[in-house]
């Protein structure tokens, strides 16, 4: 990139804006901001502030957005926000808006960053120029599909993947998505995996298990779960092992030995749930196919600036 420009996350629950400019062949980012989506009616009045806050006046943007891009627009999945790429240009005098998938920039984000921001969850060997898969819950549940296409360029392909069906496998999970199907009809791997569902999720294990519904933060689980009980433990596990199934059938539906890596909050603080042998299972175990992923690695990435990243790096490739 020969200019900075401005570069946007946008999730469910926070919405980050920095600038980014690539220098020594490293992307670089500063006055980065964290804003709670909460206190914004719209997309635009958030970035409104952050200009305002920043006295900026970029000609230029890359917005990564948690939803269903097309033609510029896109009305967030978890937040009723519609943005739409022309309308921001004319209010706020850019150049040139592109906005993307928040996974698009999160997978594009991968091949900028040194092995140091990785985590090993399971060992294994990435076979060169085959697809990598990226995913992981966080407020949603985010997928996308890094191609590699020679010289340093990628391709990302994107969609809905979080939203493929969930597929339980043991009695207690068959009782707890018994209960998701009758309340909610539909049950995702999204609405089992990820922030946005655990209530729900709560809610069923407590069906389940007859216990009392209670006011509990996602934090307090796990210190349940830690002390001993078993129903949060369980629920922990289960979410685990949605995450390790879900990316094991989306790596085996696309010949992704080019590795697994993980990403998203919710994945962050389950790390020691995804490497028990049950959750391992879930992404090793594929009946007469458990042999084409025997060798799959699956890694953590920690940064929580990726998508921010990935947007610059994507924005150079694309458009610069």
């Amino acid at each position: 990139m020969s200019n900075r420009v401005l570069v946007g996350d946008v999730g469910g629950t926070n919405v980050r804006f920095a600038l980014a400019e690539k220098r020594g062949g490293k992307i670089e980012i500063d006055e980065f901001a964290k804003l709670a989506g909460d206190n914004f009616e719209t997309f635009d009045d958030a970035l409104r502030q952050y200009l305002e806050d920043t006295g900026l006046n970029p000609k230029r943007a890359c917005f990564a957005m948690a939803g269903p891009v097309r033609d510029g627009e896109v009305m967030l999945t978890n937040r009723n926000w519609h943005v739409s790429a022309k309308r921001l240009c004319s209010q706020y005098d850019f150049d040139d808006i592109q906005i993307i998938n928040d996974f698009t920039a999160m997978a594009r984000s991968v091949p900028e960053h040194s092995s140091d921001y990785f985590e090993e969850i399971l060992p294994g060997e990435e076979i060169p120029d085959l697809p990598v898969i990226v995913a992981g819950p966080g407020t949603g549940f985010g997928v996308a599909t890094l191609f590699p296409l020679g010289d340093d360029a990628w391709r990302v392909l994107t969609g809905e993947g979080g939203h493929i069906a969930y597929a339980p496998r043991d009695t207690i999970e068959f009782d707890v998505a018994s209960v998701l199907m009758r309340e909610q009809g539909y049950v995702s791997n999204e609405l089992v995996a990820s922030g946005m569902g655990l209530e729900y999720v709560h809610s069923a294990f407590c069906e389940v298990f007859g216990r009392e519904m209670e006011d509990i933060s996602p934090q307090a689980m796990r210190q349940r779960a830690d002390a001993g009980d078993e129903m949060f433990d369980q629920l922990i596990a289960m979410r685990a092992k949605a995450v390790m199934g879900a990316v094991g059938d989306l790596a085996l539906a696309n010949g992704a030995l080019g590795g697994v890596v993980l990403a998203g909050g919710v994945t962050e603080r389950i790390v020691d749930y995804l490497r028990r042998p049950d959750a391992i299972a879930r992404f090793r175990e594929r009946g007469p196919m458990s042999g084409y992923l025997a060798n799959c690695p699956v890694r953590l990435m920690h940064d929580p600036e990726a998508p921010l990243i990935g947007a610059a790096a994507y924005y150079a490739q694309e458009t610069l």
